[in-house]
């Protein structure tokens, strides 16, 4: 039985388990004797869990078990200072005929053509024809479509699947254009392109192989640089694009991630920047808690356990709907 990550979790100790898992950390230790051992950090799409392959065979090359290697493993379920670790008695590499990649990376829920039409409407509606060309220029083009519509928004806390991106910016398009109606001050068609555009440079920062992965660029710059490295680029093509227009767009994207602490270089300084911030956050923080309570209760419902990143259990007693919805 293939058995999952969020199964391990719930596991009587001293049960077994089987599975397919990709490797997310590996070390090689080395006992008082002097005998070495694996310790190990697996993972799935419902989670990660820290495992030790304590008593490894003496002719095994240890060194051969990489980062982003899938392997089979079998084991027994253990606790060391009342947190789960299991502890194995086989690992070996998989051969990509053994496993289903679906384990490891989930799709976004929505259907990718239905919301993408949608956000294509949304540019349509924008009536500034130097943001509206700017758009085109994006989302017109289809090599940059094709890996827009791919990416995930993030590696872990939220919207981390195929599509992610797509679903991430369309839900933080809608935030803003509820607070653009409500708030007659701030300048629709520069909040709306702004949101469309914050995280376009996740498609340089994320690739997908059998799991998320963030590629040396996304590292070393991150995708606010790129974002509006890109988008800069685009707009010292559009003749006439106003210089003030340019930067309060910029700003926004700069701005997004809110404080200095979460990244961001600027903070907030105008309305349609600090709206932005908000719904980027907003969006964010709600799908990370619906992707844990996914991954910690499947179709169960209660406590989860303590979200890393939002520092609290959560409680989910309710059904999640995967519709749209209408406009």
């Amino acid at each position: 039985m293939d058995t999952y990550i969020r199964d391990i979790y719930s596991l009587p100790v001293g049960s077994p388990f089987e599975g397919y898992f990709v490797i997310e950390h590996v070390e090689i230790k080395k006992h008082r004797t002097g005998e070495p051992y694996l310790r190990l950090v697996l993972s799935d799409k419902t989670g990660t869990v820290p495992v030790l392959w304590w008593k490894p065979p003496k002719d095994v090359d240890l060194a051969i078990f990489k980062k982003g290697d899938v392997v089979f493993v079998s084991g027994h379920v253990e606790h060391f200072q009342g947190n789960v670790q299991p502890k194995l008695k086989e690992i070996r590499i998989a051969s990509p005929e053994e496993f289903d990649s679906k384990k490891f990376i989930c799709e976004s829920r929505f259907d990718i053509e239905e919301q993408f039409t949608r956000l294509l409407e949304i540019i349509d509606s924008v009536k500034n024809p130097y943001l509206k060309k700017l758009l085109e220029e994006f989302f017109y083009d289809d090599s940059f479509v094709e890996r827009f519509l791919k990416v995930p928004a993030g590696k872990t806390i939220h919207h981390a699947c195929i599509g992610g991106l797509l679903e991430h910016t369309l839900g933080v398009v809608e935030i803003c254009e509820t607070v653009a109606k409500r708030f007659k001050s701030i300048h629709r068609d520069l909040l709306i392109s702004a949101a469309i555009l914050h995280d376009i440079g996740k498609i340089h920062e994320y690739e997908i192989n059998v799991a998320i992965s963030r590629t040396t660029e996304g590292i070393l710059l991150g995708h606010l640089y790129i974002s509006c490295e890109m988008v800069t680029k685009k707009i010292d093509e559009i003749e006439g694009f106003p210089h003030d227009l340019k930067v309060k767009l910029l700003h926004c994207i700069l701005s997004h991630h809110g404080e200095y602490e979460h990244g961001s270089p600027k903070k907030p300084k105008t309305l349609e920047a600090v709206a932005l911030a908000y719904a980027d956050a907003l969006d964010s923080r709600v799908k990370g808690f619906e992707e844990h309570i996914e991954r910690e209760l499947g179709n169960n419902k209660g406590w989860t356990k303590r979200h890393f990143a939002f520092e609290v259990p959560i409680f989910f007693d309710g059904e999640f709907n995967y519709d749209l919805g209408d406009e």
